[in-house]
């Protein structure tokens, strides 16, 4: 081979995968056609292919195009690094035909990725979803058919997620699922609109039926739940959150399908802060009957289970509409159907050093199910103000200024 033909042979190697043993690095595919937007999703999971066993892959320092679906599972002993930006593509139509299934309520994915055994360094490198071509679609609608998911982790254990930045996801940010041992650190999510349009049902990080999770050091910008887990989420312990916009943090909602119990237990949510955001530190259900909510994954409603051991602790809130909250028919409570129908059983929940102020008059509203009364629902140490106080106006058309506080059948163990 001439020495022309082997530079040019190293040139093209190099614009792609660099594999020098157990090492990847990536290159993308503009680099080789003058600058033009070549899908690199190709040379991505050639990749992982050839890395993703005890080795390691690099995204180097550039703009990778991903116009089709990456699907990185099964890795062992591997760590990745991403230095680069990662740019998905805004073809709607692509995405909503293509995406990969996550089951929960017929959603979809854009890259499914997980292993045993696994790190994800965020080093200077970020995930831009270019969501804003998904809020413009949207419309302010909820779960629209075929908006996928982000970043998903998915049949893993042991795996570490440092240093992520996700920008304008396309719905959720982040979700880790069917996982166990599970680590989100230094988590940095934005969604926020340019356009007449919201960010809804942007949430930064969910989990659904995984144990022993971990979400520390976050700052979460969304136009929905910061952090929600979701049914069957065990062992998880949220810390140093920053949440803006959206509707706070939140267990839930849970109890939508019949035939799966959702068992949420030992979850804590410590050192929160919450601002301009609807909803703060709750709990959410669907009602003990089936209805038909299509923008909320079609048929929801009549699924047991229980919610035990879950702490809310040193939150600080700014401009929040309802604070702290239980609603055991979330889905149905504008209809006022089925409301005191759940069986899905709540207790032993802590709210502890919660303060800062709500947008209205309500700083608390606690609402069981008539058929499951909720047992050891505990305050402490919380303060609230609201903001027609301080700014001495009325709540709506009434003359109240104090702070109000709803609850229904809440009990003691004996059952008072």
């Amino acid at each position: 081979m001439n020495l022309w033909l082997l530079t040019l042979w190293v040139t093209l190697v190099t614009a792609w995968v660099d594999n020098q043993g157990t090492t990847c690095t990536l290159y993308p595919e503009s680099l080789t056609h003058q600058g033009q937007e070549v899908d690199d999703s190709p040379s991505i999971q050639q990749a992982f292919d050839m890395c993703g066993t005890n080795g390691t892959v690099i995204f180097s320092e550039n703009v990778f195009h991903v116009n089709t679906v990456l699907n990185t599972t099964n890795l062992l002993n591997c760590d990745v690094h991403l230095r680069g930006e990662l740019r998905f593509s805004a073809n709607v139509p692509y995405w909503r035909t293509h995406a990969i299934s996550v089951v929960l309520q017929d959603q979809v994915t854009a890259w499914l990725f997980g292993g045993h055994n696994v790190s994800f360094y965020g080093e200077g490198g970020f995930y831009n979803g270019n969501g804003q071509a998904w809020y413009n679609a949207n419309r302010n609608e909820s779960n629209q058919a075929g908006r996928p998911m982000s970043f998903t982790v998915y049949n893993s254990t042991d795996l570490r997620v440092d240093g992520l930045r996700v920008i304008q996801p396309q719905f959720w940010a982040t979700f880790v699922w069917a996982s166990k041992n599970v680590s989100f650190t230094n988590l940095f999510v934005n969604a926020t609109s340019d356009s007449e349009w919201g960010t809804m049902n942007t949430d930064g990080f969910d989990s659904w039926q995984s144990d022993n999770l971990l979400v520390e050091n976050a700052t979460i910008i969304m136009g929905d739940d910061c952090i929600a887990a979701k049914g069957n989420t065990t062992n998880l312990l949220a810390k140093n959150i920053y949440c803006e916009g959206g509707t706070g943090v939140t267990i839930g909602s849970i109890g939508q399908y019949p035939e799966m119990p959702d068992y949420n237990l030992n979850i804590t949510f410590e050192n929160v802060t919450i601002k301009d955001a609807m909803d703060g530190a709750y709990i959410k259900t669907w009602q003990g009957t089936r209805i038909f909510t299509p923008s909320n994954g079609d048929w929801g409603g009549g699924g047991t289970g229980l919610v035990k051991n879950v702490t809310f602790r040193d939150f600080v809130m700014d401009n929040v509409g309802l604070p702290i909250q239980v609603a055991q028919c979330v889905y149905s409570a504008g209809s006022n159907k089925s409301c005191n129908t759940s069986t899905l059983q709540i207790e032993d929940v802590k709210w502890e050093n919660i303060r800062g102020t709500s947008r209205f008059n309500i700083a608390s509203s606690i609402y069981c199910s008539d058929e499951v009364p909720c047992p050891n629902m505990s305050f402490e140490n919380v303060n609230i103000t609201s903001l027609n106080a301080t700014r001495g106006q009325a709540y709506y058309d009434t003359d109240i200024q104090y702070e109000l506080f709803q609850c229904t059948n809440v009990v003691d163990h004996l059952g008072n």
